[in-house]
Formats: structure tokens, sequence, C-alpha cells
């Protein structure tokens, strides 16, 4: 019996929710799915040029897990790329270092230690219109702004 996967620590939200080819509409059911910590191995890996013992020590996990999570990253973004899908960034094993929030009036965001409670205004526009960014991207709401 396999043991339970260690939940992968994400350090930064992804700015955005997906991409999409120019001049195509959104076909979000042939669309290719990056998980969240596919997402955080390709930041940490290629956008901050650390190298992969880093990764498995921030991440949680062990160094061959960090190969292959950016193998199969690397092999669903060319694979979205060369046939011309859109891709959305969603989901995963992962869990939270700090609290994301974003103000969906605005779109300032916001990230707070574990233990600090939501935020109930904006401190940029003073709208109540905080959106958890966990919600959106680890569950895939699809109700929000970020997500239509």
């Amino acid at each position: 019996m396999p043991r339970a996967k260690t939940l992968r620590t994400l350090h930064d939200m992804p700015v955005v929710k997906g991409f999409r080819p120019l001049s195509m509409r959104a076909n979000y059911r042939q669309a290719v799915i990056l998980k969240l910590e596919e997402y955080e191995v390709l930041r940490l890996i290629d956008y901050e040029k650390k190298i992969h013992e880093e990764v498995a020590e921030m991440m949680n996990v062990s160094r061959p897990t960090v190969t292959r999570i950016y193998n199969s990253a690397r092999i669903k973004i060319s694979t979205a790329l060369v046939e011309g899908r859109s891709f959305l960034i969603e989901g995963g094993d992962v869990r939270m270092a700090r609290n994301f929030y974003q103000c969906e009036a605005c779109m300032h965001r916001m990230s707070l230690l574990l233990d600090e409670d939501k935020p109930t205004v904006c401190s940029a526009c003073g709208s109540d219109k905080i959106l958890s960014l966990a919600d959106c991207f680890v569950r895939g709401c699809r109700h929000c702004r970020r997500c239509r």
C-alpha cells in the first residue's frame, strides 16, 4: 500500500489563472491543467534559477520528486504550445506557506501569515470584495472575476 502524498509547500501564487492561444476562444474542456506544485517548481527552477536540491528543501519533498514534478510541468506546457491548447493553473496537493488574498475591485494582492485573520477591507481601495486565492486556485472556483 503506497504511503500518503506529502503536501508540497507553495510560497507564492500565480499572477494569472492560465493562458490561451491568441485569436482563439477559450476551450476549457481541452485545456491542459497545470497543477500548483508544477507551477511552483517551474517558478523556482526556471524563473528564480534555484537548483533542484534547494527547491526540494523549500517545498518539503525529495529531490527526485522535484525532478518528476518538473518533467511533468514541461510536458504539459509543451503540449499546450505545440497543440495550440489553453492551459489553466489550478489544483494539486499543496499547502500554503502564507494566506493569499486579492481584492476583486482593484486587483490588489495581499499575503498574510497563516495565523492572521482574513482582511475585511482592501488596504489599497477600501473595498470589501476580498477573495481568497487558495479557494480560487486550489479548488478552481469558476465564480470570481479571475476564473470566468
